[in-house]
């Protein structure tokens, strides 16, 4: 059942990724159609997620391809919320895709591992993942929103008249969706890293030990905060918040697919 949600869960999105896409090259108004599907497979998305945790009694975060199944689910959950209010169905063409290549690892290898050490199977779990998990998927809806910006301004400044524009909010309307979700994105993230703290001192005695993904996280979070701090003190906006947000995002990404095999740390999330 867990195998068929998930191959449901892949095509479903690279297909409202197909559609999405379409959107941007026809005349006509088709974003209702990509919207629909993409809908089905967060709900088949949704399933698999569910089957998991009621038979493994934890969420599916021990390893990287369960994690980044996680995020995915997260980020598009962010993005139907988002399409309710402001109607930019344009994110869906990076956001479906994205989605899907997130989710691809846990398809093509399966999901599951041998289990998470009875240390770990705490109240903590759930809390520290979530937080943490929500503000990169808020980061992710902010990098998508600064990628559209970047294109937007590309074609403007040019003078280029092309079907995305026609598709577009304006670039003030982009900006400030880019600042709502990084005020949303960096609580998640700050109390995500607090709950982790707390968790890491009842585990293993200290709150701080110097770990690879805490100096990368607390990196990333100072990161962010310059960005906020920027946009309210600073009067950062427009390309040069988009093009910092898009740095910001690569790196939670970056490290996040590649940090624990250069950098040995202790809370890597592998128990295989």
């Amino acid at each position: 059942m867990q195998r068929l949600l998930l191959d449901l869960t892949a095509a479903l999105y690279l297909l409202a990724g197909a559609g999405f896409i379409f959107y941007l090259l026809v005349r006509n108004d088709t974003s209702r159609a990509p919207a629909w599907v993409l809908l089905c497979g967060f709900s088949c998305h949704t399933a698999a997620l569910a089957v998991y945790f009621l038979r493994e009694g934890y969420p599916a975060v021990t390893t990287l391809r369960e994690a980044l199944l996680l995020k995915s689910w997260l980020m598009v959950a962010g993005y139907l919320l988002i399409q309710t209010r402001y109607r930019v169905a344009v994110l869906g063409c990076i956001v479906a895709p994205l989605a899907f290549l997130m989710a691809l690892p846990a398809i093509a290898s399966g999901m599951g591992s041998a289990g998470l050490p009875p240390g770990l199977k705490t109240f903590w779990l759930p809390v520290h993942v979530t937080l943490a998990f929500l503000g990169n998927a808020l980061f992710a809806l902010a990098f998508a929103v600064s990628t559209i910006y970047l294109l937007q301004e590309y074609y403007l400044k040019r003078k280029k008249i092309v079907s995305l524009m026609k598709r577009v909010p304006p670039l003030e309307a982009l900006d400030r969706l880019n600042y709502v979700l990084l005020v949303w994105g960096f609580p998640f993230m700050t109390l995500g890293i607090l709950t982790g703290s707390i968790w890491a001192g009842s585990r293993w005695g200290d709150y701080w030990s110097w770990d690879p993904r805490q100096i990368s996280s607390a990196l990333v979070w100072l990161f962010y905060g310059a960005i906020l701090h920027g946009r309210v003190t600073a009067g950062l906006r427009g390309r040069k918040a988009a093009l910092l947000t898009v740095v910001g995002f690569a790196v939670v990404l970056g490290y996040f697919l590649w940090g624990d095999a250069i950098f040995f740390s202790r809370h890597a999330g592998r128990f295989e």
